[in-house]
């Protein structure tokens, strides 16, 4: 099995002329940039950063990012993924717990300044920061000084074993956790997501809309796309109408989206004038979806394939998805069926396997499930079954036809706007405030978000905390969508028989 590199390098010998990625109105094809990529990675070598080396990207989609990544992939370092959301603490956190030695970033995001917001923190081992923009085009010139043979040496000592990527995704502790995936692995889940998923048509468009620092605009989004002869679009904009003329100016074939961003697009009142004939595939992905809503997707978005699914970081993203031809109600009621590579369990509290239509713990097993956590035995070794079924911290069952329904989130973990929340980590930081005692995070339903966050808070004697300044705190202290949409101030939180926080009694309270 050959390096991601490897692999991509020989699709774009294979689609040599076709358009491999659009971004700014600027068309680069295959052979483009397969040379764009390999001066990157020269560049890198310029640099010293070379084999296990982890280098980090925090920007946003553009066609950077990608060059910047396959570059990482060249030469065998290790890219870590940093999301856009998060805040500086968050961000350094992330590039001190993987010893990041170099950092490729977005000179601001919406107006939030990246550099200035990791100048306070110690970095001692990130030597070299290069900005998208203004540091781009000499970045790439200094590959200049070496050769296309020393590149190739550097290629050719990537093993399918190494590791590809981390993706940090915070856990019940509070505290992010490395999940790294080794090429074959990365390779895996792209066929995986070809032959049971997207099955990509080369020279098709693909519009991105996850953000590339997740697995599913990374692994899920460019990369398979760029495997498989398909075009790409990184998209920025996520207004209803700028999709719509996306679709119909780019003749967008594939399209996976959370299901917020297609009920907008159906609620847009330009939709019946729209030519949206190109759409092949919509694909998106939440717990439970409107049956109405798929039937719309299918009947209103040019009549395309709509697919939804469930997976995580620790097995590289994916672990059921509907197949062609389910039924409206498969799509919106579960996730499909298990990928062809894993094996899915549902387990009770003692890890036995139970009967299909019975409720447990979803267990995951196979080759593309991270092999433990960056850097965290004792984390790893919670993680896993005695028999090596990944325990995923997800309520589910099987139906009688063997398709996924997941039921509850174990853990407390919420969705909010596509964006996995876990409150452990949100209390973590809400106690960085001076003024908060004791704080509980659950998530609470929302129409529009499917789901957002509620904190209850005590008080420090002597401190007077409101709603409106915690929530302004917390816009400046963590990601937009792990900020508590409301507060509330309580003299004390509810506690259990074990003395621990009864978050089902403070549900209760949300919903008298």
């Amino acid at each position: 099995m050959p390096n991601l590199f490897r692999a991509f390098a020989q699709s774009a010998h294979g689609n040599a002329a076709r358009t491999a990625l659009r971004d700014d109105g600027r068309n680069r094809t295959y052979t483009d940039l397969h040379g764009e990529a390999r001066q990157a990675g020269r560049a890198l070598l310029a640099m010293g950063i070379g084999k296990g080396d982890r280098v980090a990207i925090w920007a946003v989609n553009h066609a950077e990012w990608v060059i910047a990544a396959l570059g990482i992939q060249a030469v065998g370092a290790v890219l870590v993924l940093i999301g856009t959301r998060l805040k500086g603490a968050e961000a350094s956190d992330i590039l001190q717990r993987s010893g990041a030695c170099a950092l490729f970033m977005d000179a601001s995001v919406a107006g939030y300044n990246l550099p200035d917001s990791i100048a306070g923190y110690e970095l001692p081992e990130l030597r070299q920061r290069i900005e998208f923009g203004s540091g781009w085009r000499a970045f790439m010139a200094t590959g200049d000084a070496v050769s296309e043979e020393a590149l190739d040496q550097n290629i050719a000592a990537i093993t399918a074993d190494d590791t590809a990527d981390i993706i940090f995704t915070s856990g019940t502790t509070g505290k992010p956790k490395g999940v790294p995936m080794t090429h074959a692995q990365s390779l895996t889940a792209c066929a995986q997501q070809q032959a049971c998923v997207t099955q990509f048509i080369a020279g098709e468009t693909f519009a991105v809309f996850y953000p590339f620092a997740h697995n599913a605009g990374y692994r899920a989004g460019w990369q398979a796309g760029l495997l498989n002869g398909a075009r790409i679009i990184p998209v920025r904009d996520y207004n209803p109408g700028a999709i719509l003329d996306l679709i119909e100016r780019e003749r967008v074939a594939v399209l996976p989206m959370v299901p917020t961003l297609f009920q907008s697009l159906l609620d847009d009142p330009s939709l019946p004038h729209r030519d949206l004939s190109s759409l092949r595939f919509a694909g998106t992905g939440a717990a439970t979806i409107p049956v109405q809503l798929i039937t719309r997707m299918r009947t209103e978005l040019g009549s395309c394939l709509v697919s939804t699914g469930y997976g995580l970081t620790e097995a590289a993203g994916s672990v059921s998805n509907t197949r062609p031809g389910d039924s409206d109600e498969v799509i919106a009621t579960t996730t499909g069926l298990p990928l062809d590579n894993l094996e899915v369990r549902i387990l009770d509290a003692e890890h036995r396997e139970v009967p299909a239509g019975t409720p447990g713990e979803i267990a995951v097993r196979g080759f593309q499930v991270m092999r433990g956590y960056y850097q965290d035995a004792e984390a790893s070794a919670k993680a896993f079954t005695r028999d090596g079924f990944l325990l995923t911290g997800d309520v589910g069952l099987f139906t009688p036809q063997g398709h996924l329904r997941i039921t509850d989130r174990l853990k407390d973990m919420y969705l909010c706007g596509g964006f996995n929340c876990y409150p452990a980590e949100i209390e973590a930081i809400l106690r960085g405030n001076e003024a908060v005692a004791e704080v509980a995070v659950v998530g609470m339903d929302d129409d529009r978000l499917e789901q957002v966050g509620r904190a209850f808070i005590t008080a420090r004697p002597g401190y007077r905390l409101t709603e409106a300044a915690m929530i302004a705190w917390s816009r400046d202290h963590m990601a937009n969508y792990k900020v508590p949409r409301s507060v509330v101030v309580v003299d004390a939180l509810p506690l259990n028989g074990t003395g621990k926080v009864d978050k089902v009694q403070l549900r209760n309270w949300s919903q008298a």
